[in-house]
C-alpha cells in the first residue's frame, strides 16, 4: 500500500520472485488479492478511495490488467477477494457492510450488490467479515461478527453482458463468538474466531470439530496442507457427533491478529509456534557490541534478538506484566540487556538468554523509563524517568554478582533529553552526565553517593533560547577532552569535559 507500491508474486518453493507488477495501483496500492484456482490469474483491488479491481494474466509480459472495473464508495472498502474456485470467471469481495459479486467475460468485468441489511431478515447480521463460494460453484456463504452465516443463491443465468444475480437467501446463526475466517477443505467448512477457535462444520452446517485448547488470539487466516491426510483413522481425535468418529484433517497453519504463525499436527492434535511477531511498532533497539546481534523491543513486550549476518532470529521473550517496553541497551562487555518499561520497571536480564531472576526487576517510579545506559566497566547502569536519574551498581554477594539500587535524584525540572558515562582522564572513574530540556547539563558525584541519594557534582547551563536534543563524547583526536551536543536549533556546540565552557559551535 502507499506510494510506489506494487504486487511481487514468488515461487515458494525457491523464495525467487517470478514477477513484479510495479504500481498496478496508483491511487494507493493493493487492498486486497487472490490468484485463481490454477494460478493462471490474479485479481487485486485498490486501496484508493475510489477502489479498482483488475484481473492480471500475470504469466505474459502484458503491463496492462486484462479487464478492471471501478467500485462505488458508497459499498465500503472492499477488503476481502476471492477466485470461484470452479469458475474462474465468477468472483467475490465484501467490505464490512457489502458484498459484490464479479462476472468477467470476454474481457468485460462487471459486478452485482446484491441488499443485505438487518431488515434482510430481522436480525442482527453484524459487520461481514469473509465470503466463500460452495463447492458447487454456485451458492456462496458470508461470515459476520454477530457469528452469522449468510447463504447466497444465484437467482438468474446470466444473459448478454449482465453478471449473474446472487441473492440472500438464508441467515444462519452459526454461533455466539464473531467469525473472523471463512475457508472450505475437503468436505468441510471451516471458520475461525475472535476467541482464537477453529470449528468445522459440514455442508449442513453442522458443527463436526472444534479446536478451543490452543489458547489462541483472534484468527487471522487459516491455511491448509496440500498433503492430504493418510488413509488410517489411527491416532485422530474424535469428532463431535453422537457416532464419535475419528476426525481426519489435513494440517494446518494459522495466523492470529498478534501476529503468530501456529502450525497445528491434526493427527496429534499439537500446536507448533512457527513465527510470533511484534504486534506494536517497534519502540527500542539496541546492538551488541561485540556480535553481529541486533535486540528489537516493542510495546507488545515482546523483545527479539536477530542476528543480521546469519538473517534469523536468535532468542525472544515476551515479558508480562509490566509489557510495554520503552528502551533498552546492551552493557560494553555484552553480558547483560537492560529493558525499561513505560510502567516505570526496570529489569536486566541475561544477553543471551533473555532470562533474568526476579530480583533483576527494579521499580522505583511510575512513569515511563526514557533512557539507560551502562557505565564502561559494566559496573554501573543508569535510568532516566521524565525528571529523575536512578543509579543501580553491581555487588558481589557470596559467589553471585547482584544488582543493587544506588540512589537517585530529581536532577531537572524539565525532561532528560539524553544520559551518558564517561570515564575521567586522570583517575579512570567513570562520569555520569544527563542533559535536560531545562538546557542543564548534570554531571553526578559516583564516588560519595550511595543509598541516602545520588549526589551532584556539578549543575551547568549550557544553552539559553535553543533546547538541547542530545550529547555525545567527541573522539580523542586532540589533548582536550569534549563533549559534543545538538539543539533543536540545528546548532552543535563542543564543550570542554572538565570545564563545561563552550569551546566551538556550529550551526547546520
Amino acid at each position: 500500500m502507499g506510494q510506489e507500491s506494487l504486487v511481487i508474486i514468488w515461487d515458494a518453493y525457491t523464495g525467487i520472485p517470478v514477477r513484479t507488477l510495479f504500481d498496478c495501483h496508483p491511487e494507493g496500492g493493493v487492498s486486497a488479492m487472490a490468484l485463481s484456482k490454477d494460478s493462471k490469474y490474479l485479481v487485486t483491488v485498490g486501496a484508493g478511495a475510489v477502489q479498482r479491481v483488475c484481473i492480471w494474466n500475470w504469466t505474459d509480459e502484458s503491463e496492462s490488467p486484462e479487464c478492471q472495473v471501478d467500485l462505488s464508495p458508497k459499498y465500503g472498502c472492499q477488503n476481502q477477494l476471492l477466485f470461484n474456485p470452479f469458475d474462474n470467471t465468477q468472483l467475490v469481495s465484501n467490505s464490512s457492510t457489502q458484498v459484490l459479486f464479479y462476472n468477467w467475460e470476454r474481457g468485460h468485468l462487471e459486478y452485482s450488490a446484491p441488499e443485505i441489511t438487518d431488515k434482510t431478515f430481522n436480525m442482527v447480521l453484524g459487520s461481514l467479515s469473509q465470503s466463500i463460494f460452495y463447492y458447487d460453484g454456485v451458492l456462496a456463504f458470508t461470515a459476520t461478527s454477530a457469528g452469522n452465516i449468510v447463504l447466497w443463491d444465484k437467482q438468474t443465468q446470466s444473459v448478454s453482458r449482465q453478471p449473474v444475480v446472487r441473492k440472500a437467501v438464508k441467515l444462519v446463526p452459526l454461533q455466539e463468538e464473531a467469525i473472523t475466517v471463512l475457508t472450505l477443505i475437503d468436505s468441510f467448512i471451516v471458520t475461525g474466531d475472535v476467541n482464537g477457535h477453529i470449528k468445522f462444520y459440514d455442508g449442513n452446517l453442522k458443527l463436526i470439530n472444534v479446536y478451543n485448547e490452543f489458547s489462541l488470539d483472534p484468527i487471522k487466516s487459516i491455511s491448509f496442507s496440500k498433503e492430504k491426510p493418510s488413509i488410517s483413522d489411527l491416532g485422530y481425535s474424535k469428532d463431535c457427533t453422537l457416532d464419535a468418529k475419528p476426525f481426519v484433517i489435513r494440517n494446518f497453519v494459522l495466523s492470529t491478529t498478534h501476529a503468530t504463525a501456529v502450525h497445528v499436527n491434526a493427527q496429534r492434535n499439537v500446536p507448533q509456534t512457527l513465527l510470533k511477531e511484534h504486534v506494536e511498532p517497534l519502540e527500542a533497539v539496541a546492538c551488541h557490541p561485540k556480535q553481529p546481534l541486533v535486540a528489537m523491543g516493542s510495546h507488545s513486550g515482546t523483545i527479539k534478538v536477530w542476528d543480521y549476518e546469519h538473517k534469523e532470529a536468535v532468542c525472544s521473550r515476551v515479558f508480562l506484566p509490566h509489557k510495554q517496553i520503552q528502551c533498552i541497551t546492551y552493557d560494553p562487555q555484552g553480558f547483560y540487556l537492560a529493558v525499561g518499561f513505560a510502567s516505570g520497571a526496570l529489569q536486566i536480564v541475561d544477553a543471551c538468554t533473555l532470562q533474568s531472576d526476579d530480583k533483576e526487576c527494579f521499580h522505583y517510579s511510575q512513569d515511563s523509563i526514557t533512557h539507560l545506559t551502562f557505565s564502561q566497566d559494566s559496573r554501573y547502569l543508569a535510568a532516566a524517568v521524565s525528571r529523575t536519574v536512578t543509579l543501580l551498581r553491581q555487588c558481589k554477594e557470596g559467589t553471585q554478582e547482584v544488582w543493587k539500587y544506588q540512589g537517585r535524584h530529581h536532577s531537572h525540572y524539565k525532561p532528560i533529553q539524553d544520559l551518558l558515562f564517561g570515564v575521567d582522564l586522570d583517575s579512570s572513574q567513570p562520569r555520569l552526565l544527563s542533559l535536560g530540556m531545562d538546557r542543564w547539563l548534570v554531571e553526578y558525584d559516583l564516588q560519595n553517593s550511595g543509598e541516602d541519594g545520588l549526589l551532584i557534582l556539578s549543575s551547568e547551563r549550557i544553552e539559553q533560547s535553543a533546547v538541547p536534543t542530545c550529547m555525545v563524547w567527541y573522539p580523542p583526536l586532540t589533548p582536550e577532552h569534549f563533549l559534543l551536543t545538538a539543539s533543536n536549533l540545528y546548532k552543535m556546540k563542543l564543550f570542554n569535559a572538565t570545564s563545561k565552557m563552550c569551546r566551538f559551535a556550529v550551526s547546520l
